[in-house]
């Protein structure tokens, strides 16, 4: 078997990797490189998780400060990243501890797109995420409007 290297040719390394796993080859495993991956494994799916949480808080803060857009289109992403979010913490439950810390970098990038999106100043917008976890995931919760009279 030609041995792929892992920066020429990464698919094919990983399954000569697999393959030497698999046939107990210890000894001809690229041991650096798959520790490599696997750390950066984890890593992305702690980003993929912030991911899902930035655009559902994004669409929330949307739904609250511009009430007069409000549509099926903001309405079907909100379900559809509570679904993202509960079935990526199924498959991830490590990642459970990393909601608090992954909620305030993912409200501070929300709020960066809710003021591109929406043209509204930042300051229009609260600081601190305003809802819990357990609120903003709760299927019943719409944020009321954010507008003053």
């Amino acid at each position: 078997m030609n041995q792929a290297t892992y920066d020429q040719d990464l698919y094919t390394w990983s399954l000569q990797q697999s393959q030497l796993l698999r046939e107990r080859k210890f000894d001809q495993v690229d041991w650096e490189h798959i520790i490599e991956e696997i750390e950066d494994m984890s890593k992305s799916e702690k980003r993929a998780l912030q991911s899902f949480l930035e655009t559902l808080l994004m669409h929330l803060l949307k739904w609250q400060y511009q009430p007069a857009y409000q549509g099926n289109s903001w309405k079907f992403t909100v379900i559809e990243q509570r679904e993202r979010i509960l079935e990526h913490l199924q498959d991830n439950p490590g990642l459970k501890s990393k909601l608090p810390e992954l909620i305030i970098r993912a409200y501070g990038y929300a709020v960066k797109g809710a003021v591109r999106e929406t043209g509204l100043p930042i300051s229009h917008f609260p600081e601190n995420c305003p809802w819990t976890y357990e609120t903003f995931m709760d299927e019943t919760f719409w944020p009321e409007s954010g507008i003053t009279p």
